[in-house]
């Protein structure tokens, strides 16, 4: 059975004996920062502590971009008025950013101090964080009524005298652009600095999720691998459970609570803008810290070596035979890359995992983007509800990862499918290709949780008539409201009896304003349109400007234990699938692999992912908001359609990876090593123990070599 040639990066003129390392040899092994490498701090020196400062890093960067980025959306929308077209670009600005920048560190990170890199991409992201909040810090303190504050009198009701007032303001608003400008929409300022966070976040991510995986590849043994990574995947996965539950939390405050002496809204207001920009702030300094130790650690650990002379190859058969003529050439150059770029686009089982990684980087994408959001829509709840019920996705994910590394660790799982008859496993275990297609067929069937969905917010005038009848276009004018002389402000009101809301309590007819004392809430009487139709109405009737609350009984149950299987499915193969990226290219490729991988996943399925979703979910509004005859976020959704969309890319999706997978796993073409038996040796010890496969006879197996 072949092993890994060490030499090439180890060499030693001396010898291959680990025990005649020099002096120079082992201080160039230890931790610290420069000359200052005490004995003291050697005690972290190891890849459990390894794993655990990535995974710190990791997590602080999976909460600021997965997490508080997706639960401020509506919130980022509605005070800067930005589309889903624009959060979606904001979204997948990351990924561009990732894809100018990953192939380059991942072709002089090769060889370079992955550490130090890692670590300075930490400083980076932190930068990016800071500069997400920046925009807090630059506009005016949000006014929710800034419409009326010319005008004491006009307080949003029902009253044609005010119509001359109303219609001098909306005459002062600047030039309406042209159709034929097209960066119209894209030149607002905040949007563009939201750009510049995410392209911070993702210049200084990439070396943790390119060169950083790598990194603890090159430093445990083959078969821990899976578990370290898994483990990884896992910390890094409650970055975004943290993440959600504390952006939800923070959107309970005001945004402006820095700012303001009394705040002017009560919280379950429509128009209620939470501290979304917080979040950034605590993560851009936690971040600052939690990138030091990292810079620390020495380019390999000093039990690396151990672990390389036992590694077994599993490149793929026409890669590794290439790979052994690109041995010749002893060149770090450009070309050299180029060489090693162009033989792993002629490995066909290398360019299939990437269709497959594409393919479901799409979903991904765009499900970790704007999830709350799509619960928000879908199961009718408020933002702050939506970015906790988007937390069980997480939790989700963190079990599918979980148990898709214990899958391959159990059942000693190679690139294709064995035949152990031997006494040591005495059974027919399934390659990495069949559990993928097993997993992408499940998540594709409880994927259909998209077809429940809870009763949508009536609107009258937008989904309904304000006679309660059906309507097939919006029309906010009503005999009701006919001389109300009514703006375009959102400031929507609910009928708690009918369940019916209004998009304003001028469109509802409302002349008369009451305010409890000692609370926020606001509530309207004397509102024309209670009537429905009707000849009359209660003048005494009271709307509440708050969201209806709606009905939805077990379909939400229904729909988040589908929801969480689907997910669970499709990160239970992430494992699998990236362990065969690691195994399908010869050893030395490995960061170049990765670098590549990411690259077209960035170029194909992360970035038209994010934009594709939030296209999509522009695609199912029903209202937009207007300001000054320019469009600007949507303020109400059409569920149904919007899940329906959602479904059926999902399906395109789905199939295309598991018709990928099917193929990959007929054609593939495995070199001897994988033709092999398994046999067990002790490769490390304490609870991250893990098999590894041995070349030895059978009848050597109980010669144990510990490290």
């Amino acid at each position: 059975m072949e092993r890994h040639d060490v030499t090439r990066f180890y060499e030693d003129s001396d010898g291959p004996s680990l025990s005649s390392k020099t002096e120079e040899e082992e201080k160039s092994l230890k931790f610290g920062f420069g000359w200052c490498s005490p004995n003291w701090m050697q005690w972290i020196h190891n890849a459990k502590w390894l794993l655990l400062f990535l995974g710190a890093i990791s997590f602080i960067q999976q909460l600021a971009v997965n997490a508080l980025f997706p639960v401020g959306l509506s919130t980022l929308e509605r005070q800067f008025s930005l589309t889903s077209t624009h959060t979606g670009i904001i979204s997948s600005w990351y990924d561009f950013a990732v894809l100018l920048v990953v192939f380059p560190i991942c072709h002089f990170g090769r060889t370079a101090h992955k550490g130090r890199w890692i670590g300075l991409g930490g400083l980076v992201m932190a930068a990016g964080s800071l500069v997400c909040a920046l925009p807090h810090f630059i506009i005016e303190p949000y006014d929710p009524s800034h419409e009326h504050v010319k005008n004491s009198t006009d307080i949003g009701q029902c009253d044609a005298s005010l119509d001359p007032l109303r219609s001098a303001e909306a005459s002062e608003c600047p030039p309406v652009p042209t159709k034929f400008d097209v960066f119209a929409n894209y030149n607002n300022k905040y949007f563009l600095l939201f750009l510049l966070g995410q392209s911070l976040h993702g210049i200084g991510s990439t070396p943790l999720f390119s060169i950083g995986t790598a990194y603890i590849d090159e430093n445990v043994s083959q078969t821990a691998s899976p578990l370290y990574l898994a483990i990884h995947g896992v910390i890094s996965s409650f970055g975004p459970v943290i993440g959600l539950f504390s952006g939800g939390f923070l959107l309970r405050f005001y945004v402006d609570f820095d700012r303001v002496e009394t705040v002017p809204l009560d919280r379950m207001d429509p128009r209620w803008i939470g501290a979304w920009w917080v979040g950034f702030v605590g993560a851009g300094i936690t971040m600052l810290f939690a990138s030091l130790p990292i810079l620390g650690f020495a380019r390999e650990l000093p039990e690396a070596k151990a672990h390389r002379l036992k590694d077994v190859n599993q490149a793929n058969a026409a890669s590794h035979e290439a790979a052994k003529k690109l041995e010749q050439e002893e060149d770090n150059s450009l070309r050299a890359t180029i060489k090693i770029v162009w033989t792993m686009l002629h490995n066909q089982t290398f360019i299939i995992l990437m269709i497959i990684g594409i393919a479901e980087s799409v979903i991904v994408n765009g499900f970790s983007a704007f999830m709350p959001k799509i619960l928000e829509t879908i199961l009718s709840v408020s933002p702050a509800v939506g970015s906790y019920m988007a937390s069980v996705v997480i939790f989700a994910a963190a079990t599918g990862l979980l148990f898709g590394g214990w899958i391959i660790r159990h059942l000693k799982m190679q690139v294709s499918p064995i035949s152990l008859f031997t006494s040591f496993l005495p059974l027919q275990v399934g390659g990495m290709f069949k559990f993928t297609i097993i997993c992408e067929i499940a998540s594709l069937l409880f994927l259909c949780n998209f077809l429940i969905s809870c009763p949508p917010r009536q609107f009258a005038g937008i989904n309904v008539g304000y006679d309660l009848e059906p309507v097939r276009s919006v029309n906010l004018s009503s005999s009701c409201n006919a001389d109300c002389a009514c703006t375009k402000e959102w400031n929507p009101v609910c009928d708690a009896e009918k369940g019916v809301m209004f998009f304003s309590a001028c469109s509802a007819g409302c002349r008369k304003k009451v305010e409890e004392n000692g609370t926020l809430s606001v509530k309207w009487e004397d509102c024309e349109c209670l009537s429905y139709g009707q000849s009359d109405y209660d003048p005494s009737q009271t709307l509440t400007s708050e969201y209806c609350k709606t009905d939805c009984g077990y379909n939400l149950v229904f729909f988040m234990v589908l929801l969480f299987f689907a997910v669970v499915a499709t990160f239970a193969a992430a494992i699998p699938q990236q362990q065969m990226m690691l195994r399908v290219v010869p050893f030395d490729q490995r960061t170049i692999a990765i670098g590549v991988n990411w690259t077209f996943l960035r170029l194909f399925g992360f970035i038209p992912g994010g934009i594709l979703f939030g296209w999509i979910i522009d695609k199912s509004c029903l209202h937009w908001g207007e300001k000054c005859g320019v469009a600007t976020n949507c303020l109400v959704y059409d569920p149904r359609k919007q899940a329906i969309i959602i479904l059926a890319l999902a399906i395109v999706c789905k199939l295309v990876a598991t018709l990928a997978c099917i193929f990959g796993y007929i054609t593939y073409t495995p070199t001897d090593s994988d033709q092999a038996a398994s046999l067990a040796t002790v490769d490390s010890h304490g609870p991250l123990s893990l098999m590894v496969n041995d070349d030895r006879l059978p009848e050597e197996h109980h010669k144990e070599t510990r490290y």
